[in-house]
């Protein structure tokens, strides 16, 4: 592994043996954002030849183009998506590659190609990482540019006029937390999915407020048969049946930590029921549209997924 030197920033575990690991730290005089493969086997263990180096204005630039990527629905063919200068006769380019197996998801690969009178065409410096990866990668590229920015600012501080424009956008990577929105969820959910307990509960019912614990929670069943929603940290609510629980659970989840649970329990079944009959209702119209936009029933079932849990919506079978 890296040494301490090195500036590691993050790492993301590809297989048991190979990982990508993010680092920020000097090059021929000039600070650089690392992203090396790594391997770990038993006749070697380090970094491979695979990987790229990016000056922060080219950082910012790859980060960019990821980011609408991942807003993108990608479908089963290849395709190349963003192409960022690098300097010379070098660029960057990002493609999604499609899957060998189709019920698999695609991959990203982050590459640099070149365009030279003795070669055109990609080389080995460049990554690849599954779709999956993707939200994690760019948020470590964030991280980069934040560092990046950061040291730039810090020795431009006496003549600041002279600071190159990428730093503004390192400094600012990642502080934008609102959840990127492709063009399937503003057609299908353009405010967002409907709040739950508020808008599923009659509001003029007879309530008991819980408050929940930060750390997360679930609805367990007891010894004899008793259920109640608890946490791993000692928080425990008993509740008079599952309903009860998924109700309080389903509150959690949108984000709430005081829950107001109405004392009659067909109030309770039938809000719980509305909830989970809206959440069937709006998986089947994300998986069809997503079907539709990518031809991928996978990349369908993975995206929705993705909606649910930015949400906190559970994925109810």
């Amino acid at each position: 592994m890296p040494g301490e030197a090195d500036n590691v920033v993050g790492t993301i575990q590809l297989t048991h043996s190979t990982s990508l690991v993010f680092s920020v730290r000097p090059w021929k005089g000039r600070m650089l954002a690392h992203v090396r493969k790594f391997v770990s086997g038993a006749k070697y263990e380090g970094p491979t030849k695979a990987g790229l180096a990016m000056g922060g204005d080219v950082l910012v630039s790859v980060i960019e183009a990821l980011t609408r990527l991942n807003a993108e629905v990608p479908g089963v063919e290849e395709r190349q998506f963003a192409k960022v200068h690098k300097g010379g006769d070098t660029d960057i380019v990002v493609t999604v590659i499609p899957p060998d197996d189709l019920k698999a998801l695609p991959s990203v690969d982050v590459r640099e190609y070149v365009d030279a009178e003795t070669y055109t065409g990609p080389t080995k410096k460049g990554v690849r990482f599954p779709w999956g990866k993707l939200p994690e990668f760019i948020t470590i590229l964030q991280t980069q540019a934040r560092s990046l920015g950061g040291t730039e600012k810090a020795q431009a501080i006496l003549f600041p006029e002279a600071r190159p424009g990428w730093v503004k956008q390192a400094e600012q990577a990642g502080t934008d937390q609102r959840p990127s929105r492709d063009a399937v969820l503003q057609e299908l959910l353009p405010e967002g999915p409907k709040d739950f307990p508020g808008e599923f509960v009659n509001g003029k019912k007879k309530v008991a407020k819980v408050e929940l614990p930060s750390e997360p929670v679930s609805v367990v069943v007891l010894p004899g048969g008793k259920h109640a929603v608890q946490s791993d940290l000692g928080f425990r609510h008993d509740v008079r049946n599952p309903t009860e629980g998924n109700f309080i659970l389903y509150a959690y989840l949108r984000g709430h930590r005081k829950v107001a649970v109405p004392t009659e329990m067909i109030e309770i079944f039938r809000s719980v029921k509305a909830y989970e009959n809206y959440l069937r209702d709006i998986r089947h119209a994300l998986l069809k549209a997503y079907e539709r936009k990518s031809g991928h029933r996978p990349m369908a079932e993975h995206q929705a997924k993705e909606v649910f849990k930015t949400h906190g919506l559970p994925w109810l079978e």
